[in-house]
C-alpha cells in the first residue's frame, strides 16, 4: 500500500509541475505578434512630379521610426503600435535637456504573415527644435494588452516612463508626404472616430 501511494504521489507530482511548466510554455506561443526589427533613420521627403509652375523644393530631413513584425493568427481585427522616442536637445534654448514624443498608429484587418510594417514620422522642424534622436522604443497592444514590446537600444528598463511625453508632435504615414510610397507595405490604419 505504502509503495502504490508513493508511485501514485510521484505521478501526481510530476503531472503537476508539467502542468506548471504547460502555461508558460504556452504563454510565449500564445502572443498573436511578434516585432522582428525596431530602428530609425532619417529620411528626406519625397518628391512627386506635378504639372504645372516649376517649383524649387526644399528637401528637409524627417525622422522616420519604424517596426517589422510576424502575426500568427490567420487574421487581427487590429493591433495598436505607440511608439516612444527620446530627443537629446542640441543647445537650443528653447528646448528641455531631453524631449520624450509619443505616437499611436492602430493597424486593422491584419493577415497572418512575416514582415509586416509599422511606422511614424518626426516632422523637420520638431527635430530642429527639440535635437536628435538618442533612442525609440515601441509598445504593440492587441485586444487590450501589451504583446511585444522593443527598445533601440535594447534595455529592459522601461525608460519611456521617466518623462512626460509631448503626444502630438509624431505623425503617423497618412499624416505626412509619405502617405504614398510603398502603400502595399502597410496595413490599413484604423480611420479616427468623432
Amino acid at each position: 500500500m505504502k509503495s502504490y501511494l508513493g508511485i501514485r504521489s510521484g505521478v501526481l507530482i510530476a503531472l503537476a509541475l508539467g502542468f506548471l511548466s504547460v502555461p508558460d510554455v504556452m504563454a510565449q506561443r500564445a502572443s498573436p505578434l511578434e516585432v522582428r526589427k525596431l530602428d530609425g533613420d532619417k529620411i528626406q521627403t519625397p518628391e512627386y512630379s506635378v504639372r504645372g509652375p516649376n517649383t524649387q523644393s526644399r528637401n528637409k530631413d524627417w525622422f522616420r521610426v519604424y517596426a517589422e513584425y510576424d502575426t500568427e493568427p490567420e487574421w487581427l481585427d487590429e493591433a495598436t503600435f505607440t511608439f516612444y522616442v527620446v530627443l537629446k536637445s542640441s543647445g537650443n534654448s528653447d528646448a528641455p535637456p531631453y524631449t520624450l514624443l509619443k505616437g499611436e498608429v492602430t493597424y486593422v484587418n491584419i493577415e497572418e504573415g512575416r514582415r509586416h510594417e509599422a511606422d511614424m514620422f518626426i516632422h523637420p522642424s520638431t527635430l530642429a527644435r527639440y535635437g536628435d534622436v538618442e533612442r525609440v522604443a515601441v509598445l504593440v497592444n492587441v485586444g487590450g494588452r501589451v504583446v511585444a514590446m522593443e527598445s533601440k537600444p535594447s534595455s529592459k528598463a522601461r525608460w519611456w516612463e521617466q518623462l512626460s511625453p509631448q503626444t502630438t508632435l509624431m505623425l503617423n504615414r497618412l499624416q505626412t508626404p509619405f502617405a504614398m510610397l510603398n502603400f502595399d507595405n502597410f496595413e490599413m490604419i484604423k480611420p479616427a472616430t468623432r
